[in-house]
């Protein structure tokens, strides 16, 4: 189910927040507080639900036990890199039905920030955009806050396929995320290595990294929160310079799921093929 902090006005472009693994929209709003009193000068930030029930994910308990149900982005289970991408392609779609059952236009979405699994799911938001396949076609930059794999090194190798054939689809050579991106994560965090080796496929001139002083957790103290929301707005001040995407791929949303799962949609010579 959809859940909104504010009702968001058209005068200010969308941040789509996306919650962790065992978390809800609601539990994000509460964790982000302090981060979102800042980034709401700038944007509207609108929180949604996951579309897979859950367990309660890592450090949720026992402080938002009594809350009513908890989602997640990613199924757990290991899968091959197409159905992987399909599994992207319905939270992409997913998220487009979500945010339209709120009057949000498409177009008034500039950013999406993910924690945790969230933050998985936001850069491949980013990454469907900059392949020329995205409903948003306005969005931007994505904020990536704890991101990791639970320590997961076969699913780590994962990411770094996907981000491969992605900086391959857009005819780059060094397997770079070519995306604007501001990455952070908690000095203590268990899977603080996680959020280091991702960052670092992100290519250096677009990308933005922090270190905060908490565990796998938001950011709370002020010298951080402020610092963090600085990054992010210089990040989105250089993500408005205008840049050329690709139009080699622009198969609708289901098409191209359907393709995957059929195995008729493949990368050859650095270009989508269906």
């Amino acid at each position: 189910m959809a859940r909104i902090i504010a009702k968001p006005r058209t005068k200010k472009p969308v941040m789509v927040m996306l919650h962790g693994s065992g978390s809800s929209g609601a539990i994000l709003g509460i964790q982000t507080h302090s981060l979102a009193k800042e980034l709401s000068k700038t944007f509207d930030l609108v929180f949604i639900d996951a579309p897979t029930p859950s367990e309660p994910g890592p450090g949720i308990l026992p402080l938002f036990a009594n809350m009513p149900a908890y989602y997640r982005w990613l199924v757990p289970e290991d899968k091959p890199a197409s159905l992987r991408f399909a599994e992207l392609f319905d939270v992409a779609y997913y998220i487009e039905t979500q945010l339209a059952s709120q009057n949000i236009e498409p177009s008034q979405v500039a950013a999406f920030l993910g924690f945790s699994q969230g933050a998985l799911a936001a850069l491949a938001m980013l990454a469907f955009r900059l392949i020329g396949h995205s409903a948003w076609k306005n969005l931007r930059f994505c904020v990536s806050l704890g991101a990791g794999t639970a320590g997961d090194t076969a699913r780590m190798e994962g990411i770094r396929g996907m981000i491969g054939t992605l900086s391959a689809t857009l005819g780059r050579e060094d397997g770079k995320f070519p995306g604007y991106s501001v990455h952070a994560s908690g000095l203590r965090d268990q899977w603080y290595d996680d959020g280091k080796q991702i960052m670092r496929m992100c290519v250096g001139e677009k990308t933005k990294n922090i270190d905060y002083a908490e565990g796998h957790a938001l950011p709370r103290q002020r010298r951080d929160v402020i610092k963090l929301t600085q990054m992010i707005r210089n990040v989105d001040d250089a993500s408005k310079a205008p840049e050329k995407l690709t139009e080699k791929f622009r198969a609708p949303l289901q098409d191209a799921r359907s393709s995957l799962l059929n195995g008729t949609w493949q990368v050859e010579d650095g270009n989508w093929k269906m």
